[in-house]
């Protein structure tokens, strides 16, 4: 073998074994290549519908963090679904990062709920009667569809509904109008109740319950010359029930007519306000003393005179609710607020007379204006709701002058609580260890009232409320 042929061949092998040498670090460069430009984080998708007004994580767009956890990730970029449009949203783990686009839409068509409907042949076909829910997150739209030509025909009448929102999503259902004849006339819902007022109080249509199978507000009217209110004791009451179809029901019920111990007289109610005190007893005396009768709002801030309530009770005298607390930032920070509190001197006074009250004075009375610095409009909602609860609230009409400061001289208590001559009167006056000149007054309050022929009563649910005007 020549020496030329020798060199080639060691040439050849030395190619050989480079190329071999090559390959697993080419593997290696190519491996750290990949390594250098991998990202971490890996996301479902760049472009992302989120749904309109209801939440959405975008973590929940991470398919997985290599060697990590969603967790690890910082979100950069803010999404509000309340608006709809497009987010740009940045996922930064370490020195990696991975964008998105959310784009807030409104996708879903409206949730509709119909209802089969029943009018009668006198009744003009509402469509929209049909529909007994309906919730989306943006407007809705309604289109309907029936055969107009036979629609005040009596039998069934398939009618289509279609809800549509603002973005072209919609839904359609379908529901039955049943149009009948209207044969029958309102019925009582109670036919054995007997109903009972006060001396002097009419006979109302709220007093009764009266159902109709099509007519939803059938009317009733009283035949006032039917029974006397002005003599307590048992009769009856005459009245009419009727439909918009012309069926109507003459109805008789039993009438239990009560006494009403202020029915045709001049009366003076007395009111005291934010008691017991030590002046309680003192106040009791002198209303045993002439056989008059007074209302005490009490509260629950002083415990150790509490069985002053329970002597004013057993006198006969009347324990209305003042708040636990007298608290204005407490009890009117919310109606929820108001309730706890009312409540809670609720059962107090139960506890210690043993009859839940009824009777409500508001701290302010209810055209205060102080409670329109922690509730706007809580006077207004409050003076209804208390009423819809079974309560009477009273204010008044008489005020004494003796919160205008402590010991207020007796003769200005007398000359303010006797300027009235009104045929009910609600005096405010007040019941605290600081009302010695309250006491003071309050004999000669009586007298001069009894001249001029008042009765001293407590007050109940049906007496004369003497309500302000709300402010707030």
């Amino acid at each position: 073998m020549t020496m030329k042929r020798k060199k080639k061949k060691r040439r050849l092998r030395l190619g050989r074994l480079l190329a071999v040498l090559c390959i697993p670090l080419l593997l290696i460069a190519g491996i750290y290549v990949i390594y250098l430009n991998f990202n971490p984080v890996q996301l479902y998708s760049r472009d992302v519908v989120a749904e309109y007004k209801e939440k959405y994580d975008p973590k929940s767009n991470i398919k997985f963090v290599f060697r990590g956890s969603k967790d690890d990730v910082k979100i950069d970029g803010n999404i509000d679904t309340n608006k709809k449009g497009e987010y740009p949203i940045k996922y930064v783990y370490n020195d990696h990062s991975a964008t998105a686009r959310i784009n807030v839409k409104d996708t879903k068509p409206p949730e509709l709920a119909l209802k089969d409907t029943y009018i009668d042949m006198t009744t003009d076909f509402d469509p929209s009667s049909l529909v007994d829910s309906a919730e989306d997150a943006g407007k809705i739209k309604y289109s309907y569809d029936f055969d107009k030509a036979t629609i005040d025909e009596r039998g069934k009448h398939k009618v289509s509904v279609t809800a549509e929102d603002e973005d072209g999503n919609s839904v359609t259902k379908t529901a039955t109008l049943y149009r009948e004849e209207d044969t029958k006339a309102p019925q009582l819902k109670d036919r054995k109740q007997t109903l009972s007022i006060m001396q002097g109080q009419l006979v109302s249509p709220d007093m009764l319950k009266v159902e109709d199978e099509f007519d939803p507000s059938p009317k009733i009217e009283i035949d006032d010359s039917s029974y006397d209110s002005t003599e307590p004791g048992e009769g009856t009451v005459t009245f009419t029930v009727s439909d918009r179809s012309g069926n109507s029901d003459t109805i008789t019920l039993p009438l239990n007519v009560k006494k009403d111990p202020a029915y045709g007289k001049k009366v003076v109610y007395l009111t005291f306000d934010d008691g017991p005190s030590r002046n309680t007893k003192k106040i009791l005396d002198i209303l045993n003393k002439y056989d008059a009768k007074a209302t005490f709002f009490v509260t629950g801030n002083h415990p150790e005179f509490n069985d002053y309530i329970k002597e004013a009770y057993k006198d006969g005298n009347t324990i209305g609710l003042h708040t636990y607390t007298h608290d204005y930032a407490t009890l009117y920070s919310s109606k929820d607020a108001y309730y706890k509190d009312l409540q809670q001197i609720s059962d107090m006074v139960e506890d210690l007379t043993g009859e839940k009250s009824m009777i409500i004075r508001f701290p302010g009375g209810s055209s205060n204006m102080i409670s329109a610095q922690y509730t706007p409009h809580i006077m207004s909602e409050l003076t209804q709701e208390v009423r819809d609860k079974g309560y009477q609230y009273f204010d008044w009409n008489v005020d004494s002058t003796d919160a205008s400061g402590n010991n207020v001289p007796a003769a200005q208590i007398v000359e303010h609580a006797t300027g009235s001559d009104e045929q009910y009167i609600n005096i405010l006056m007040h019941d605290t260890d600081a009302k010695n000149t309250t006491v003071e007054a309050l004999e000669e309050i009586i007298k001069y009232y009894k001249d001029q022929g008042y009765v001293f009563l407590g007050l109940d649910t049906s007496s004369y409320p003497a309500h302000h005007t709300v402010q707030n």
